[in-house]
């Protein structure tokens, strides 16, 4: 039944399926019966369709695991301009697993996506400039790309300011505002806002409740 209704499904839509309708006959199929079309999407510049068939690759879901394809997936995608292709690609390049190993490339593929205000990539650059990775450490700048981060309610961006605020880098220290942004992470259960609440006793400190928190925490608009 499963292949009558893929077959009708080719037929049906060989011109004419989009992203989220492949995403629906993988979930209701297969992921193997579903890679002819994605690829059929990728032929037309679908970036979506890039990204989930290198995470595909990567994790060799129903295939063998081709790492190789999946960077030449993630490089097509993040050079139109996708953002989580550019950030996956960083990680790839981050990983020791493989031999694409290359902190420049990496640091380079998060900052791409990072001049787009993708939060996990300016998350991730500031990272990078806190502990000096593949370029010079510059705290300050490190801050500016958390608060970025921050502003669109990125958890782990509000821990790493958390931590610039209790510990003084780039930042005058501040241990009440360092209680405001690791608060909300410590009660989700991220732990790094655990580490930093707890590694600079931030509980016994008050909020600053003179400061407009909502200004880094609520989305932008």
């Amino acid at each position: 039944m499963k292949t009558l209704f893929f077959l009708l499904f080719i037929l049906s839509h060989m011109y004419s399926y989009t992203f989220e309708q492949v995403k629906e006959f993988e979930k209701n199929n297969s992921t193997l019966k579903s890679i002819s079309l994605y690829k059929k999407l990728i032929e037309k510049n679908n970036t979506n369709a890039m990204f989930h068939l290198a995470k595909i690759y990567i994790q060799g879901k129903e295939i063998q695991k081709n790492i190789n394809e999946a960077k030449k997936l993630l490089e097509k995608a993040s050079e139109l301009n996708h953002n989580k292709s550019s950030y996956l690609l960083g990680k790839l390049y981050l990983s020791k697993k493989t031999h694409f190993h290359n902190l420049a490339k990496a640091y380079n593929s998060f900052v791409k996506a990072a001049n787009n205000e993708y939060a996990p990539a300016q998350n991730m650059v500031g990272q990078f400039l806190v502990n000096g990775i593949a370029v010079e450490k510059d705290y300050k700048l490190a801050v500016k790309l958390f608060e970025k981060a921050s502003k669109q309610n990125y958890i782990d961006a509000q821990c790493n300011l958390a931590f610039m605020y209790a510990s003084g880098k780039g930042v005058f220290p501040n241990f009440g505002r360092a209680h405001q942004f690791a608060k909300k992470g410590k009660e989700l259960g991220n732990k790094k806002c655990i580490k930093v609440w707890n590694d600079f006793n931030l509980a016994k400190y008050p909020e600053d409740k003179g400061w407009k928190f909502n200004f880094y925490t609520n989305p932008e608009n």
